[in-house]
């Protein structure tokens, strides 16, 4: 098939599909009789991570994260995983660059192919998996780094918006990747609980140990990083009110000071017998002294109440 790929060696098969469709899922189900239910869960929409055990094969979903670089987005893609002793298939979009590299590798260095195609086919799966979330640090990182970027603007005279913009980013990216990474140890567990004798997992207990740091380790840098974005956004929300009130007090020492100021402009200015401005020489100095001298007594008093 045009978008199927298999490696066979020492009695063992991976089978790689990177086309989620209806026609190459098909050809997989005649060929190693799997369930109907399990290939319609593997064409789209992205189902929940989860491990199945049949009869005769394990069936696994995991969700592994994809970076945008244009917009900047966390997104994720779906792999599944068909098990047997001797055969590994796995289903994806080809979204994961890690997946095509391990299985041109494997095609083309006959070392790397000895190395892992021996034991039964967990020991492919288990290699696989170690390389898909070792290649999860670097997207950790590049989330860190936005974090730190976001917390040194933060005090500095960036636009609330563009700011705002850039947290909800970030808490989108954040709730993406948990939502991602939440099914793995559970996953993981249970692969470890239901498999039989004939994958052989005691033999490959140190890529076990290594999965299950890796799953704690990426669980607890996003709980990290959970708990810094929510300070910085709770933060920039106390600037951002901060300033708001700063505005708004400013706003409002001007309408005090203009009010009586403007109502005594109206009052001196009012035509009975006379205005001052009429009546008395200099009278247009006069008042404007007057609204000078109100304006300073008003400002004095509000920056000695603390007021501005």
């Amino acid at each position: 098939m045009k978008n199927s790929q298999e490696i066979s060696h020492n009695g063992l098969l991976w089978v790689n599909v990177t086309k989620q469709a209806e026609k190459e899922l098909e050809e997989v189900r005649k060929r190693f009789n799997f369930e109907e239910q399990d290939i319609n869960e593997s064409l789209p929409p992205f189902q929940r991570a989860k491990i199945v055990k049949r009869n005769d094969y394990y069936f696994m979903v995991l969700h592994f994260p994809v970076f945008d670089r244009e917009t900047r987005r966390l997104g994720f893609t779906e792999v599944d995983f068909f098990l047997t002793q001797n055969v590994l298939v796995t289903v994806h979009s080809n979204h994961l660059a890690v997946v095509d590299k391990f299985f041109n590798e494997c095609k083309k260095d006959e070392n790397i192919l000895n190395s892992f195609f021996s034991g039964t086919a967990a020991h492919i799966l288990f290699e696989l998996l170690n390389q898909l979330l070792d290649a999860i640090f670097p997207i950790l990182l590049h989330v860190n780094n936005d974090i730190n970027t976001v917390d040194k603007k933060l005090f500095t005279r960036m636009q609330d918006k563009e700011m705002v913009e850039e947290i909800l980013r970030l808490k989108t990216n954040i709730v993406t990747f948990r939502r991602t990474m939440q099914g793995h140890r559970t996953v993981l567990e249970r692969l470890i609980m239901y498999a039989g004798r004939e994958l052989d997992l005691v033999s490959y207990q140190n890529y076990i140990n290594s999965l299950r740091e890796f799953t704690n380790e990426i669980w607890h840098m996003l709980e990290s990083q959970k708990e810094s974005i929510n300070a910085l956004h709770e933060t920039n929300e106390s600037l951002v009110s901060l300033r708001t009130n700063q505005v708004m007090k400013t706003l409002t020492v001007i309408s005090v000071v203009t009010f009586p100021l403007t109502l005594f402009i109206a009052w001196v200015d009012v035509k009975a017998r006379g205005n001052v401005f009429e009546v008395i020489p200099g009278g247009f100095l006069l008042v404007t002294a007057l609204l000078l001298v109100g304006a300073a007594c008003m400002i004095y008093m509000f920056k000695k109440k603390e007021w501005m």
